[in-house]
């Protein structure tokens, strides 16, 4: 009987041991498999990641070693609050102080809510007597009133960011600006275009539909274009409508130093590519060099066409649709 009880406990444990021994190879199967299929994606990611698909749509801004990156509807953001700012004559601290602000207090997203009743890119509030709801979340127009109350601040331009923009907002965290000071420097230096061809796009590749021409040649989205540019720049003179080649440029302002038209320039050309996304612009051009959409990764390259990249016009080239 002990040694039938021997063999038959023998048995049992045989199995157990069997049984264990099963699991241990189907975990190294799966262990081997997902090794696989990791090593695989990494491959493909790889192998694959220059394309569209695996590209994040994004716009880095920079100046000389330093950049800051941000996605497309922050940097459209970023473009109309310089662009107003120019307009209306505000110098560059100025716009420095407004870009900090909206990053502040948005991070550069038209905003639908907030506190209270704050809204938009400078969380304005109606009832504080910014506007309506409706004009605050344009933000051409909220830029518009926050140059506005920059300005009726006593020697804003001598007092720190901070302090300034506190002057305007009455936050509850006054200090808070001062966290977005060198961001707002580059921002506003890109968008002045004191530092060339100095923002990068990579595009999601919108599709937009087959596009009517108006009688000058310009398509739907061209004419979305200028009327961006003359509401938010104020005053920006068209030339080169070429028919239904979809090309058409900004012409500089005559007047000023040689510098300061080369400088407006580059801005109007940074302007044109954070804005390329939502207006369906492909190619945009300046003093020898040009920034397409399927330029990898969405950088500016030099070119000997003076056509395409001329020094006193910035020549832009719309979708023609799909």
């Amino acid at each position: 009987m002990s040694r039938s009880r021997n063999t038959s406990d023998g048995g049992a444990g045989g199995a157990q041991r069997g049984k264990r021994g099963g699991w241990l190879i189907g975990l190294l199967v799966v262990a081997l498999v997902a090794g696989g299929l990791v090593g695989l994606g990494i491959y493909l990611l790889h192998r694959l990641g220059s394309l569209p698909l695996f590209n994040a749509a994004q716009c880095t801004a920079v100046d000389g070693s330093t950049s800051f990156t941000y996605d497309l509807e922050q940097m459209q953001n970023a473009s109309t609050i310089a662009a107003v700012g120019v307009k209306l004559g505000v110098p560059s601290y100025g716009i420095e102080i407004a870009e900090a602000t909206a990053l502040q207090e948005s991070k550069l997203y038209d905003l639908s809510g907030g506190d209270r009743d704050s809204l938009g890119l400078f969380q304005q509030r109606p009832s504080m007597g910014w506007g309506s709801a409706d004009q605050i979340m344009d933000t051409t127009y909220a830029s518009t009133a926050f140059y506005d109350a920059l300005l009726k601040v006593k020697d804003w331009q001598s007092l720190e960011l901070t302090v300034a923009a506190q002057d305007v907002q009455h936050s509850g965290y006054p200090t808070a600006y001062a966290n977005h000071e060198q961001e707002a420097a580059v921002l506003a230096k890109v968008f002045t275009g004191v530092v060339g061809g100095a923002l990068t796009c990579t595009l999601d590749g919108p599709t937009f539909s087959p596009q009517p021409t108006n009688g000058q040649g310009l398509t739907t989205e061209g004419q979305a274009v200028i009327a961006d540019a003359q509401k938010q720049w104020g005053s920006v003179s068209v030339s080169d409508v070429k028919g239904s080649t979809r090309t058409f440029a900004f012409t500089l302002p005559n007047g000023g130093t040689a510098v300061a038209r080369v400088d407006r320039g580059w801005a109007y050309a940074n302007w044109a590519v954070s804005k390329a996304e939502a207006l369906g612009i492909t190619e945009v051009g300046f003093d020898g060099r040009t920034w397409s959409a399927s330029n990898s990764p969405g950088s500016w390259q030099t070119t000997g066409d003076t056509s395409s990249a001329p020094t006193d016009r910035v020549v832009l080239t719309m979708t023609s649709g799909s």
